[in-house]
């Protein structure tokens, strides 16, 4: 029987007595080496391996990110930073449509390290927990543990299903081969053939119609899964299924079901921002710079936990790239209101860009976005990404009223409230032009490095003609122009050649063209 790659069985099992506690999961590790109780395996979903890395490099960067239209890479940069020394080149091979993005040869951290790491995980745990004699597996503890494996296990899913397919079109066949959905525990079992779009889709939403009968209503802490998380992924996943219908049902229970258990106060599922300020200290400022790079971020109302995990809008947390080291590129820049917009004010920052001054032949002073250092990024689901997916939905069932109001509820908290922070004439929009508000909003709550902005762009294909919807995008560096098709071979990643070798039964030809460090 074959070595799999996938590691998972007796190492993820031994993960549990040797995962130390950390900044993320202040956990201590519990259990035996043959788990016997459903809380020695409820403690494998307490291992930091089941948020991190996922969707990252060894580096804690997304090179997918990328390919999205966030980011911008100055002609300093290519040259002093990624040709020269950068340990990720596969970050800049993306920037530039350089196919493959990283060397076909080694496994990527997005494959091993990532999705299939954290799904060995929670097959251990579902697995482990149903083998348990009756009186423990039957238990309502064993239920909740093994939704919570579930709904985590399907998050994942969906994305990386995402990452290495294309995007679901629901007037297509979806026949694309993607990934494969592996739900055994063994270290011994053979991979299952490739899903389908369509049939990851389906197993997606096996998962989570198993899970939300018995998830938990509520969580200690969002690394887990409870009720209203799962009732997002459920709206996530119908999102990018284009079932907007379906997509309302599941964000609007979600919504209401938050909000019931925060007593009806949407203060305690979204930060205020007009209640953030900077302390100010006597630091060194670079001529041109905004003195708050240097300065510490605090909540005027004594909350110290908007830098933590279990910050009030954490909904799914999983832990995404919150680097200060790209530019925005001018078409992020160009949908905040610089004068209202209190995530341009506060975090769209001026500093000295790489290589210093220009007259020592560096980029000079640069914007960067600082929220993911002063604030926290979380690449998972917040309850901002909830009432947007609520608001998307609404406007995509042509309810506009309802739409431009859980807009608004956003802006109350996004937008300097000295004005009205209403949506300027928004009754007057058409509901497209509401639409498009919500779609801005939503990529300026993304993680600004992470995956989540090119996901969009591929699903936004199906909006052709509309001002959101893209067919290709465009990067410069300097005077070089680069640009890609939002097709399968920019925006979808193939499987790496170890993992092919591996796998013959899945028939697939392993890549043996040269892999170029400095391609043109």
């Amino acid at each position: 029987m074959k070595t799999n790659i996938i590691k998972n069985g007796i190492i993820l099992t031994l993960a549990i007595l040797f995962a130390s506690c950390n900044d993320f999961l202040d956990v201590e590790p519990v259990g035996k080496l043959i788990p016997a109780k459903v809380s020695e395996l409820d403690n494998l979903l307490n291992n930091v391996n089941t948020i991190d890395f996922q969707f990252l490099d060894n580096n804690r960067g997304c090179f997918y990110a990328l390919l999205g239209d966030n980011i911008t890479i100055s002609p300093y940069q290519a040259e002093n930073t990624y040709y020269a020394t950068h340990p990720n080149i596969d970050r800049y091979h993306a920037y530039i449509f350089a196919v493959p993005y990283s060397n076909p040869v080694t496994t990527h951290y997005f494959w091993n390290w990532g999705i299939y790491r954290s799904v060995g995980l929670f097959n251990n745990t579902i697995a482990g927990i149903q083998n348990l004699p009756a009186a423990e597996s039957g238990s309502d503890y064993a239920k909740e543990v093994i939704a919570q494996a579930k709904a985590a296990r399907a998050w994942i899913y969906l994305q990386g299903g995402l990452v290495y397919g294309p995007a679901y079109n629901p007037d297509g066949a979806n026949d694309k081969k993607v990934i494969p959905y592996r739900t055994n525990e063994s270290p011994l079992a053979p991979n299952p053939q490739l899903s389908t779009v369509s049939e990851l889709f389906d197993l997606i939403l096996q998962d989570l119609k198993d899970a939300v009968v018995d998830v938990p209503d509520f969580v200690g802490t969002p690394v887990r899964a409870g009720k209203v998380a799962t009732l997002a992924i459920y709206a996530q996943t119908y999102m990018y299924k284009r079932d907007w219908t379906q997509m309302l049902k599941f964000a609007d229970d979600a919504w209401k079901l938050a909000l019931q258990q925060q007593g009806g106060d949407v203060d305690k599922l979204i930060y205020d921002y007009n209640d953030f300020e900077y302390i100010k200290t006597n630091a060194a400022v670079v001529a041109g710079a905004d003195s708050a790079v240097n300065w510490s971020l605090r909540h005027k109302g004594g909350d110290v936990n908007f830098r933590l995990p279990n910050n009030r809008e954490n909904l799914l947390y999983r832990i995404s790239p919150a680097g200060t080291s790209l530019y925005p590129s001018n078409d992020y820049l160009s949908i905040f209101d610089a004068g209202s917009d209190l995530r341009f004010k506060l975090f769209l920052l001026k500093a000295e860009g790489a290589g210093g001054s220009i007259e020592n032949g560096g980029d000079g002073i640069q914007r960067y976005n600082y929220r993911g250092s002063k604030l926290l990024y979380n690449e998972g689901l917040t309850y901002p990404d909830l009432l947007l997916m609520r608001a998307e939905a609404y406007a995509r069932t042509n309810n506009k009223t309802a739409a431009l109001a859980d807009l608004n509820t956003l802006r109350k908290y996004r937008y300097s409230n000295s004005a009205p922070t209403d949506l300027a004439n928004g009754s007057s929009l058409s509901t497209d032009e509401v639409l498009y508000e919500i779609i801005k909003e939503r990529r300026k709550e993304q993680p600004f490095e992470s995956f989540q902005r090119a996901l969009d762009i591929k699903r936004y294909v199906y909006d052709s003609g509309k001002p959101w919807s893209k067919t290709e995008v465009i990067h410069k560096i300097g005077n070089k122009t680069y640009t890609a098709p939002i097709n399968d071979t920019y925006f979808t990643l193939p499987i790496d050649n170890p993992v092919i070798s591996l796998n013959p039964e899945w028939g697939l030809t392993p890549d043996l063209k040269p892999y170029v460090l400095k391609p043109e």
